[in-house]
């Protein structure tokens, strides 16, 4: 990938989640999505559509890639655009990632339906960027939203 994945610029500073509240996988992503349509990322009447669309998924697999990243995700029918939110929970929950260990950095991603392949793409370069040793002190470390989504373009091929 030459440029980072468009979705990259539906994150704001008003979609960066800095103290994250939720102590299960299902209250992780209610507040997710309710963060979302707090900040013009999602239309209100769409919230429990996604919501669920998200828990549908989750039933299926953990979206949890490992090394305290996760990525759930929804493609959503008649979403006109893409929406990204970024969490971050300081003490990590289960979220039943691959490697056993806790959560501490939720990208939420919703999609069209009709732009599956940039959600796919979006999906692989979080996985890459979740690889990165130092990806996940820099989220941790980084004291405002600003510096939260300067560690994201950073980290953009």
């Amino acid at each position: 990938m030459s440029s980072p994945p468009p979705i990259l610029d539906a994150f704001s500073l008003d979609a960066v989640l800095l103290e994250m509240r939720a102590t299960t996988k299902v209250e992780c992503l209610d507040e997710l999505v309710t963060h979302m349509v707090a900040s013009k990322q999602l239309p209100k009447p769409r919230r429990q559509q996604v919501f669920d669309a998200l828990v549908e998924r989750e039933s299926r697999g953990s979206t949890g890639f490992g090394r305290g990243v996760a990525a759930p995700h929804a493609k959503i029918a008649g979403l006109r655009r893409p929406a990204a939110v970024i969490g971050r929970s300081a003490t990590g929950l289960d979220f039943k990632a691959v490697d056993g260990e806790p959560v501490h950095v939720f990208v939420l991603l919703v999609s069209p339906e009709n732009r599956a392949d940039e959600h796919l793409a979006t999906l692989r370069w979080i996985s890459h960027i979740a690889r990165d040793p130092d990806f996940l002190s820099f989220i941790l470390q980084a004291s405002t939203p600003a510096a939260v989504l300067e560690v994201l373009t950073e980290r953009a091929p």
